[in-house]
């Protein structure tokens, strides 16, 4: 028995603020680790590769670890998962701070708070998801969540600069741990999805069950056995009263009281948190009989077998057919590794970059510029937060204005006296009639929108490694900033502008992966997605690193990454044209 209600607008969209909350505080940490990866480097006395690993670890591990704790959130519940995830991160961050080597933080900044992270992502975009799955605000829905990213890594790095030049980077992981416990707030805005995702269960300690039958009233020893009064009348509905109400009528149930406030506590699995009749704030579904309540009661699987079953059946789509003989799947999956090897490489050395190429000859960089450099991340954040909002809004608004745009082309073609575009485009120009399609079919308009981010962001990169930043060395000083400068200002739009880039593959992927797959194989192909992601994150960072230590310059790091981006549009973009050339013979034919 589920209930009945359904999510107002109101818990709709506080869902979405939930899923804010979730990416600015999480990402917001991830990306500013640029700007602690600069003390590791000097604490710990390491090369840039070995130091590079935690970066990379704190990008891949969280992906990696999608395969089991997706079905494990679907089994217990969303805001259940959120709180542990602000558990986990406050923990890592203050055991973080007694690491005596970087081997520790490996285990505690690396791969604990990964879990805390993963747990907080994935709580937030599959509540959007569940939510705004078959709406038509889906894609504006995903780019208002994802957006939080780009607030919480322009917030975060400037922040956690400021901190350092007050605190030792031990101390500022304290006080990074104690902002992160407030992402627990967003556990509170999914309860609501929770709340009517899992059955109730009825308990024996309850006081009454009454069902409306030719008005007889139903007694609790009659539930308690399965043995109902039965008249000619149709059942129609269950009362139910509430629990928490009836015990706290009764002097003696204090413990019960305390008991039940508990159930209600955010860390709780939601599961459990709604398996009594206490817990429901609206009527049960009516049933046929009292047998149909103790039958659901008996035929109700346990969470953990729940979970087992949900685990090994996305193992087994993992193996499907379905999933590894669709070419499209497959070239996005590789295209989008290639693309995560690329885009964390900015991410993660743009502030050291900023601080090697402005410092003098003894290695100093005045207080002012220090700060100004730390806005170099942040711009990148700042522009993700811009392409979220803007490609969300453009996704949201594809399935009302293909149609009518295509229609208009389709009229002014005509009016010129020509052929229609089904027969005469793609007979004379393939191009435009590959743009056509294109653009009349959501899933290929999203992989359009996919080669274009590409493209972007190769040339955005590009420009980050072409600008001779080490020349505003003996230009700047404490009174003159680099960002006032020429190629100061051209450094920042090419940040801003690698961001917007950012803020479109996070808006693309889900709506990618669910035109291509569909619903009932996207938790699969989201855990491949993941998983091949947080691989190629890895070693971004790792060869990043290691050119550092070869060429002693982050250029060719952003040379690379840029090389991969332009690898990864031509593999997209060759895939796309054989699709439409093959269709296009299948369909003369």
């Amino acid at each position: 028995m589920y209930r009945s209600r359904k999510l107002t607008a109101f818990q709709r969209w506080l869902i979405v603020v939930g899923g804010f909350v979730c990416y600015c505080l999480a990402d917001g940490f991830t990306y500013s680790v640029g700007v602690l990866y600069s003390c590791f480097l000097g604490a710990f006395n390491l090369s840039s590769s070995s130091t590079a690993v935690l970066p990379g670890l704190l990008y891949a591990i969280p992906q990696f670890t999608a395969i089991f704790l997706c079905p494990l959130l679907e089994t217990y519940g969303y805001s259940s998962g959120a709180s542990w995830g602000a558990v986990l991160l406050s923990v890592s961050c203050i055991a973080s701070a007694y690491a005596p080597n970087i081997q520790l933080l490996y285990l505690t900044f690396g791969l604990l708070s990964s879990f805390g992270l993963q747990l907080t992502y994935s709580s937030a975009i599959m509540a959007v998801t569940e939510t705004f799955k078959d709406d038509r605000l889906f894609g504006l829905a995903l780019g208002l969540t994802m957006c939080g990213s780009g607030v919480g890594s322009f917030a975060f790095n400037p922040f956690v600069a400021w901190l350092l030049e007050s605190w030792t980077w031990r101390e500022v992981l304290f006080i990074e741990g104690a902002i992160l416990l407030n992402s627990m707030v967003s556990a509170s805005c999914f309860h609501h999805l929770d709340a009517i995702r899992f059955p109730i269960a009825v308990k024996k300690s309850a006081l009454g069950l009454y069902q409306t039958i030719g008005g007889e009233r139903l007694t609790q020893s009659s539930v308690m056995v399965g043995e109902a009064h039965t008249t000619g009348a149709a059942p129609r509905s269950v009362e139910i009263p509430d629990e928490e109400t009836a015990e706290f009528n009764n002097p003696s149930t204090s413990f019960r009281r305390l008991r039940s406030c508990l159930r209600y506590a955010m860390c709780v699995p939601s599961r459990c948190r709604f398996r009594t009749i206490g817990c429901s704030t609206t009527p049960v579904l009516a049933a046929n009989s009292i047998e149909d309540i103790r039958g659901n009661m008996a035929n109700e699987q346990s969470g953990c077998a729940d979970f087992l079953t949900a685990f090994m059946v996305s193992l087994k789509q993992l193996g499907s057919r379905s999933l590894w003989k669709n070419p499209t799947y497959v070239v996005y999956i590789f295209a989008n590794g290639l693309a995560g090897a690329a885009i964390v490489i900015p991410w993660t050395f743009i502030y050291d970059h900023g601080i090697l190429s402005l410092s003098d000859e003894n290695g100093n960089l005045d207080e002012t510029n220090m700060s100004s450099v730390s806005l170099l991340p942040s711009l990148i954040g700042m522009g993700s937060l811009i392409g979220q909002v803007a490609f969300g809004l453009i996704t949201s608004q594809l399935g009302q204005l293909r149609a009518p745009l295509c229609s208009c082309w389709l009229t002014q073609r005509n009016n010129f006296g020509e052929q229609p575009p089904s027969i005469l485009p793609e007979g004379r120009n393939p191009f435009l009639g590959f743009l056509r399609c294109s653009w009349s079919d959501k899933s290929s308009c999203h992989l359009l929108l996919f080669m274009i981010v590409l493209l972007w962001s190769s040339l955005s990169t590009l420009l980050i490694s072409l600008l001779p930043l080490s020349t505003l060395a003996s230009h700047i000083s404490a009174h003159v900033s680099f960002l006032s400068l020429p190629i100061g200002r051209a450094m920042a739009a090419a940040c801003l502008l690698v961001g917007i880039s950012y803020g479109g593959f996070y808006v693309l992927y889900p709506q990618i992966l669910i035109d291509t797959l569909g619903e009932n194989l996207w938790p699969a192909g989201l855990g491949v997605f993941l998983f091949v992601n947080g691989a190629m994150n890895l070693i971004g960072t790792t060869i990043g690193g290691r050119l550092f230590d070869t060429y002693n310059s982050y250029k060719p790091a952003f040379l690379l990454a840029s090389l991969i981006l332009f690898v990864s549009l031509t593999v997209v973009v060759v895939q796309q044209t054989v699709h439409f050339l093959l269709r296009r013979r299948l369909s003369a034919h």
